[in-house]
């Protein structure tokens, strides 16, 4: 299993994010699977990724609004990830991992996640954000 992160999904549906074609590019690895048996992440990914795509996505709004609606229908799908849905136990013990690392620009949402795949047993990241990289594993990771 392998976390699907914000920092992956809004390059890969904005294409003039400067991440676009890494994340293509890594996305090509799955063609023809079922993305929902090999990768996992949270319903606050899910939020925060439609709602980065709907004030960033695009430059018309009209255009933004469609896509974060595009996003958000494959992503409830299930055709991008299995979504797990957080628990109040979940979202205190990741509040207590984002008060534990004062030293680091951990969002809340990333700290949910750091929590989720440590459940889980995942060690591996869709990701570009280099928050992930201090226990994970990150593809195609932070461009260099």
């Amino acid at each position: 299993m392998i976390f699907l992160d914000t920092s992956f999904l809004f390059p890969l549906f904005a294409r003039h994010d400067p991440d676009h074609q890494r994340v293509r590019q890594v996305m090509e690895g799955y063609r023809g699977k079922r993305m929902a048996d090999q990768v996992l992440t949270t319903n606050h990914v899910v939020a925060e990724t439609i709602t980065l795509v709907r004030y960033k996505g695009s430059r018309e709004s009209k255009a933004a609004h469609a896509l974060a609606a595009e996003v958000g229908r494959a992503l409830y799908a299930g055709r991008l990830a299995r979504i797990h849905w957080s628990t109040l136990e979940d979202e205190r013990a990741a509040f207590e991992y984002f008060e534990r690392h004062a030293d680091q620009e951990y969002s809340m949402v990333d700290c949910l996640s750091f929590v989720v795949m440590e459940q889980q047993g995942i060690r591996e990241a869709l990701a570009v954000d280099s928050d992930f990289t201090h226990r994970f594993l990150a593809r195609p990771g932070p461009a260099s």
